[in-house]
């Protein structure tokens, strides 16, 4: 699963995991350990073959067993390293709890409430409905049903993949004049628009809610964030020369769904929803364009971007770089904006600015947060979350209740 990737060390404390501070799960005691223990292990093993060599079962055995502890410990070498730089285990009590499936949780509120957020009328520019018929729907597909489309954004210039789903129905002839709430999707990075409607599996688990009758039937709408391919461009504009991908994903994407599908264009018929990176990309997108979006769904995201040092689409201080810090954003004008947002005491890619922004939220801005004591950076996490998450929407955002 596609998650997000630090650019800088990560050594965080576990606070009461078993086995301390000194050898936290991501710290470097403990993978020296092991790479210590693989080393000699390694070395035991050029060592002792010779003395091994020849017949019978206890000299067999001897080579096997070299063989199996040089290997698992090479594993759980990788293992260690990727765990370090990922952040899927935090520590060993999120590793314990993984294994157990118990998780100390957290739930907050603060600002308006969400519906209230949610229902508000919000100037500004938003999508408008198609007048006149719409076009067929596309036929490309990759087999499983998803449309693929090649959109091309005239406001941004941008031109990437966007893949959809459509609610089970859509092209009944009964449901012809029925028009459809939309949830925009943003995956992590690396990844890819296939992530959401595949990976975390939100067709199926937003036809679960369906059919429970806690939210009503929408559109998945997945463009990929990765443009040019390969570059983590966090979803935002830069200086000409750059792809202007927030106009790309919440001006031209949201215009061309509603010139193609019979969509809802009422912003509370709009919501946003993404994972680690992505789940920056849907704060952003909500918080800086409250008449398109009014909800969103974070997990394991954050409210600055994190570029990496191959991007840099504008400088430091500029501008742009005050435009997406959504925590002084929300200190000067808060977003007339629903969030739902999981974060963990123990995750430092989402931790410190989802704190920060919980401290300076308030009306007109609505926060319903999930925070999570012991909890790594990764899918098992979030799909855990997932329908509670999709529940609160239906719950709260009038475009998405279930019909009566």
């Amino acid at each position: 699963m596609s998650g997000r990737r630090r650019r800088v060390p990560v050594r965080p404390v576990d606070r009461g995991g078993a086995g301390g501070t000194v050898f936290s799960l991501t710290g470097w005691p403990f993978m020296a350990l092991v790479v210590l223990a693989t080393t000699a292990a390694f070395v035991a093993l050029v060592v002792w073959w010779p003395s091994l060599s020849g017949r019978g079962w206890r000299r067999f055995a001897g080579r096997a067993g070299l063989l199996l502890g040089v290997n698992v410990l090479v594993l759980l070498t990788a293992a260690t390293q990727l765990n370090a730089q990922f952040l899927y285990f935090a520590d060993w009590t999120d590793l314990e709890g993984a294994l157990s499936g118990t998780v100390t949780t957290t739930t907050l509120q603060r600002g308006a409430t969400a519906t209230d957020a949610a229902s508000r009328a919000v100037a500004g520019a938003a999508a408008q409905r198609a007048t006149g018929r719409l076009p067929a729907l596309a036929t490309t597909t990759d087999g499983s049903g998803d449309l693929l489309y090649t959109v091309r954004g005239p406001r941004s210039g941008v031109t990437g993949l966007v893949v959809v789903r459509l609610p089970a129905g859509y092209a009944s002839h009964a449901n012809a004049s029925v028009r459809y709430p939309v949830l925009e999707t943003f995956h992590g990075y690396p990844g890819s628009p296939f992530t959401w409607v595949r990976s975390m599996g939100l067709g199926s688990a937003l036809a679960h809610q369906v059919a429970a009758h806690r939210m009503r039937p929408a559109l998945i709408v997945s463009p990929d964030l990765q443009v040019p391919a390969g570059a983590d461009t966090e979803c935002v504009n830069g200086r000409p020369g750059t792809p202007q991908m927030e106009t790309w994903l919440t001006r031209d994407v949201p215009e061309w769904v509603a010139r193609t599908f019979r969509v809802s264009t009422n912003r509370s018929s709009w919501a946003t929803i993404g994972i680690s990176s992505g789940g920056w990309c849907a704060a952003m997108a909500a918080m800086l364009h409250p008449a398109q979006y009014s909800a969103a769904v974070v997990m394991g995201g954050y409210f600055r971007p994190e570029l990496g040092p191959s991007y840099e689409p504008y400088a430091p201080g500029s501008a742009l770089a005050r435009r997406y810090d959504l925590v002084a954003l929300t200190r000067r004008r808060p977003a007339p904006v629903a969030l739902w947002m999981e974060t963990s005491h123990t995750d430092p890619v989402s931790y410190t600015s989802s704190a920060e922004l919980l401290k300076v939220a308030r009306p007109p801005l609505a926060i319903d947060a999930t925070v999570l004591q012991h909890a790594g950076h990764r899918a098992a996490v979030w799909l855990g979350l997932l329908p509670g998450a999709l529940g609160w929407l239906g719950l709260n955002v009038p475009g998405f209740a279930p019909t009566s």
